[in-house]
């Protein structure tokens, strides 16, 4: 299982994501922020690196996949 996962989230009114306990932030908007994560997790160089959203109501959604982006 990989441990590339890019948990993207709104804290304290500014879109962020994480890794590793690596923190990139502020961003305006959640869509900067998972483009900036998608970026991050394209040069990791993890074949199974995600990109997870979690929402403010607790759910958690993966919007990119390595493995993915690779077939296209």
């Amino acid at each position: 299982m990989s441990e590339s996962h890019f948990i993207v989230y709104l804290r304290d009114g500014c879109w962020q994501h994480t890794n590793r306990g690596s923190v990139s932030a502020p961003f305006k908007t959640r869509e900067a922020a998972i483009e900036s994560a998608i970026d991050d997790a394209r040069g990791a160089g993890d074949p199974e690196a995600e990109v997870i959203v979690q929402d403010p109501e607790t759910t958690a959604e993966t919007v990119w996949r390595s493995s993915e982006d690779a077939n296209r």
